[in-house]
C-alpha cells in the first residue's frame, strides 16, 4: 500500500468482538478503523464524515436493517468505496443476490481465516487506491484539455493578427513600389535628361558652369532619396543601398 493515502474503514456489526478483532488487524496495516453495531448508526457515520470511506465491512445479520440493504444505501453516498459482506454459507442465496446487485465487491465466509481476511483486505485498499489514481488522472486531462483549448485559442488569436499585419505589410508594400513606379517614369528622372535641362537652362540665364549643375542634380537626387528613405522607415522597411555615396 502506498504511504501517500490514508486509508479508514467502516466495520458494521452486532458483535463488538468481530469489531475488535477487524480493528487488530487494520492497526497492523496502520489502517484507522470506525465500529458501529447497525445499520442505521453507521449510516450516520457515513453522512457525517468528511472523507469517503476506503472499505466497509458489514454483516448480513444486523438488528434492524440487513446489511445487504446498508450496502446499497452505502454505494449510493460513497459510489467507490470498496464494500465487503460478512455472511455464512447458509445465505448463499442473499450474497449472490447482492453480487448480481453490485452492491458489494467481495463476500467474507464466516468464521473467517485471519490471514484470508488479511488478504482480502490489502486487495480492497489496492483496488480502491486504484479508483483514486483514475480520479486524479481523469481530473489532470480535464486540466491539461482546458490548458490546451486555451493555447489553441491563443494561437489562433495570434495567427489571424500575424495575418493582417502581412496584409498590411503587402499593401504598405504595392503603395511604394507604385510611388517608385511613378517616380521612374517621369522624364525628370533620368539622369542626362536633368542633366541637360539644367545645364542649358542655367547656362542661358547666368552662365552658371557645369560643376555647379551637377551639383544641383546630386542634391536633387539625394532629396529625393531621402523622401523615399523616410517613407520606407514608416512602414518598417529600409532603402537599399545604392552604388556610390549621395553627398
Amino acid at each position: 500500500m502506498e504511504a501517500f493515502y490514508l486509508h479508514k474503514v467502516l466495520v458494521v456489526d452486532d458483535d463488538e468482538q468481530v469489531g475488535k478483532t477487524i480493528d487488530r488487524i487494520l492497526k497492523t496495516e496502520k489502517i484507522e478503523c470506525i465500529f458501529t453495531n447497525s445499520g442505521e448508526s453507521a449510516l450516520k457515520e457515513i453522512e457525517k464524515t468528511k472523507k469517503p470511506f476506503s472499505i466497509i465491512i458489514a454483516d448480513q445479520r444486523l438488528d434492524g436493517m440487513k446489511g445487504t440493504r446498508f450496502l446499497e444505501h452505502a454505494k449510493k453516498l460513497f459510489p467507490d468505496t470498496i464494500r465487503f459482506l460478512m455472511t455464512a454459507y447458509s445465505e448463499m442465496e442473499t450474497l449472490i443476490h447482492a453480487v448480481n446487485k453490485g452492491s458489494i465487491q467481495k463476500y467474507i465466509v464466516k468464521p473467517w481465516e485471519h490471514d484470508d481476511l488479511v488478504k482480502a483486505i490489502r486487495s480492497g485498499i489496492k483496488l480502491y487506491e486504484l479508483f483514486l489514481d483514475n480520479e486524479k488522472l481523469l481530473n489532470l486531462a480535464k486540466k491539461q484539455n482546458a490548458k490546451l483549448y486555451e493555447l489553441s485559442c491563443k494561437l489562433v488569436e495570434a495567427t489571424q493578427t500575424h495575418n493582417k499585419k502581412i496584409q498590411e505589410l503587402e499593401c504598405d508594400i504595392e503603395i511604394i513600389e507604385k510611388e517608385i513606379k511613378n517616380f521612374l517614369s517621369l522624364p525628370s528622372a533620368n539622369h542626362d535628361a536633368i542633366t541637360d535641362e539644367i545645364e542649358t537652362s542655367v547656362k542661358q540665364d547666368n552662365g552658371i558652369d557645369s560643376k555647379k549643375i551637377q551639383a544641383l542634380f546630386s542634391h536633387t537626387v539625394k532629396a529625393l532619396y531621402d523622401r523615399f528613405s523616410e517613407l520606407a522607415n514608416q512602414n518598417g522597411f529600409e532603402m537599399p543601398v545604392i552604388e556610390g555615396e549621395i553627398k
